[in-house]
């Protein structure tokens, strides 16, 4: 990581107030700084971590394309052992806590491993535990998807349809049964205070650690729960090694004994008697393997919403033991992410600068165009009184994934949105009733949880005018400017400007299919314009190391490698083949939450053969 990428806004900026949107060199700053935020609204920031090639190193650049998604090959056992244990895991996020814990209540002496200095990974930075129900909280109000009472026959018939029966039945009910067993498992081993994201019994489809998120503020809703489970994973006798780095799988005769590491006083070999569990997250960060195993994907992928996490490591080492993969050409993508730097064939680090409250302006129903000048479906949240622009409120949030997968769908895997001056009182008033991640909020002073926030990211407007100044969002004075400004061809934009004001003034929309609400016909022509590129905001990968429902990693041939494990999102298949923006329902479980699973199911399996 650059060290320009981890600062902030400067501190001139910070003494400057919240809301001067027309203080350019306060946003300037706060833009060269290489600000990101992570999906689930946390705050991180990342430069890539190797440059890209000059141009014209021709073979050299390629070759080094090539090796950054090269299977990793194993090692033989050392002659001593630095460090042993009944299991050594990797990685400290969801399913490294849930994985280390449980092992460690049955007994085992268990190592876990995190590279950077504090655990969490990824998933202290996600979002909410989304699941079908089928746990206590759920079972107590009746819910479960797609009906109650609770059954995971229907669960994995429901989503094994969506997912055009690409997905292991086996282990969807494996998951389907574990999954409610987990979240229950949590609040009594881990002291989980699970609470309802909304009022009502669908409220239970997602599920956060209460008192972490208020009504205008979810930044890092998972990063303090994180410190707490990290306390009580050490309490329950997990011995966690930090700056920590896995290197290769340690194998003798075909089977996975133990994992050689990195740490800060050298290469060290730790053993796992037992095995090893892999849950160090899948690889959204290498843009080399996205291109080798997502390549329909990648196309339309605009940003990354987990720097620096999430580099792939795990499964190239897996790989090199012989591992097959799943879920090839599937990925998890929000909406609406804009494109902040221009394609680099050679670079192996995807770009990360994801700025998730500024983003907020550009996801509203303004006009969508693609660069035929086609309108594009924009799939609400909430608030239209249009039902097919609507989603089940049970499952609101694949609208999000959804038009996700509209934008990356595109030609040229793009979409282009153009607004006016309008957007902020508009996008400040929440006049289209967006939900969820939509909502363009000012954080107030007195909010309980203000202190985590950055001040730069209490007012969504400040985020957006980052966007203008690095560039990554077009402000001009006239359409045709803007036009030239997207890289579109002449007349593209100006024509459906002109059909969209001519809808406007008529009051009804005259596209064929998918019509918007005659509430959403804002005209445009109010200097300056606004516009950008937008594609898949990409939170998951779901290709990884094949699995049996035991998440014991599977090789070319069928079989068990003997001693190795994976949890998600190391493993892949959960969301099938060939998903390009992967809802979280589809899954079975969204963000963090598949993460816990994994581990859980994991333990369990280690468990159960020992």
């Amino acid at each position: 990581m650059k060290d320009e990428a981890k600062r902030g806004p400067s501190e001139d900026a910070k003494a400057t107030g919240k809301h001067a949107l027309s203080r350019r060199s306060f946003f300037k700053a706060a833009a060269t700084a290489g600000i990101a935020t992570a999906a689930g609204g946390a705050l991180a920031a990342c430069a890539p971590s190797q440059a890209a090639p000059e141009k014209g190193s021709g073979d050299k650049a390629a070759a080094a394309f090539e090796a950054a998604a090269a299977p990793i090959e194993p090692v033989e056992p050392p002659a001593t052992w630095d460090f042993e244990a009944d299991v050594v895991v990797v990685g400290s996020g969801g399913g490294g806590i849930t994985g280390s814990v449980r092992l460690a209540d049955a007994g085992n002496k268990v190592i876990m491993l995190e590279k950077n200095e504090k655990t969490g990974g990824t998933s202290s930075y996600g979002g909410m535990f989304v699941n079908f129900g089928g746990h206590r909280m759920a079972n107590e109000v009746e819910w479960a998807y797609p009906s109650y009472p609770y059954d995971p026959n229907k669960v994995v018939a429901y989503v094994n349809d969506l997912q055009q029966m690409t997905v292991d039945p086996e282990l969807l009910y494996a998951m389907a049964v574990e999954g409610p067993q987990c979240i229950d498992w949590m609040a009594d081993a881990l002291e989980v205070p699970w609470a309802p994201s909304s009022k009502g019994p669908a409220g239970m489809k997602s599920l956060y650690w209460d008192g972490q998120i208020t009504a205008k503020n979810s930044i890092e809703i998972n990063h303090f729960p994180f410190e707490m489970m990290t306390e009580t994973a050490k309490k329950h006798g997990v011995d966690i090694h930090t700056s920590t780095e896995a290197l290769a799988l340690v194998m003798d005769n075909g089977t996975v004994v133990g994992i050689k590491a990195k740490t800060p006083d050298g290469e060290k070999f730790y053993r796992g008697k037992k095995g090893v569990l892999l849950t160090a997250g899948g690889f959204e960060m290498n843009r080399a393997m996205l291109a080798k195993y997502t390549p329909t994907c990648l196309r339309g992928i605009v940003n990354v919403a987990t720097p620096p996490y999430n580099d792939g490591a795990c499964i190239r080492m897996g790989l090199g033991a012989g591992a097959d993969l799943s879920g090839y050409n599937s990925v998890a993508c929000f909406d609406g992410s804009v494109e902040w730097e221009p394609y680099d064939e050679y670079a192996t680090t995807m770009n990360a600068h994801v700025n998730k409250d500024g983003n907020q302006a550009v996801r509203q129903p303004w006009l969508l165009i693609n660069r035929m000048g086609q309108r594009v479906p924009y799939l609400s949240t909430g608030g239209s009184s249009y039902p097919f622009l609507n989603t089940d409120p049970d499952s609101m949030v694949t609208a999000l994934t959804d038009q996700g997968a509209v934008e990356m769908s595109q030609p040229g895997g793009r979409t282009y949105v153009c607004f006016d001056s309008k957007f902020e009182q508009l996008v400040g008033d929440n006049f289209f009733k967006q939900s969820v991640c939509r909502v363009g909020k000012v954080i107030p002073d007195d909010d309980p949880l203000i202190d985590r926030v950055p001040e730069w990211q209490r007012d969504w407007r400040n985020a957006f005018q980052i966007m203008v100044d690095a560039g990554a969002v077009k402000e001009c004075d006239t359409i045709e400017e803007l036009e030239q400004e997207l890289g579109l061809r002449e007349g593209v934009l100006v024509k459906a400007v002109e059909d969209w004001n001519k809808a406007c003034e008529a009051g009804e929309d005259t596209v064929p299919t998918y019509k918007y609400d005659p509430a959403w016909l804002i005209p445009i022509g109010d200097p300056p314009y606004y516009g950008a590129k937008i594609g898949g905001n990409l939170f998951a990968t779901k290709c990884g190391l094949r699995i049996n429902p035991k998440m014991q990693v599977v090789d070319t041939e069928g079989a068990v490698i003997p001693g190795l494990y994976a949890g998600w999102h190391t493993a892949g298949g959960s969301n099938g083949e060939n998903n390009i923006a992967g809802k979280p329902f589809n899954g079975i479980y969204g963000d963090v939450g598949l993460s816990f699973v994994g581990g859980y199911m994991a333990a369990g399996s280690i468990i159960g053969e020992a």
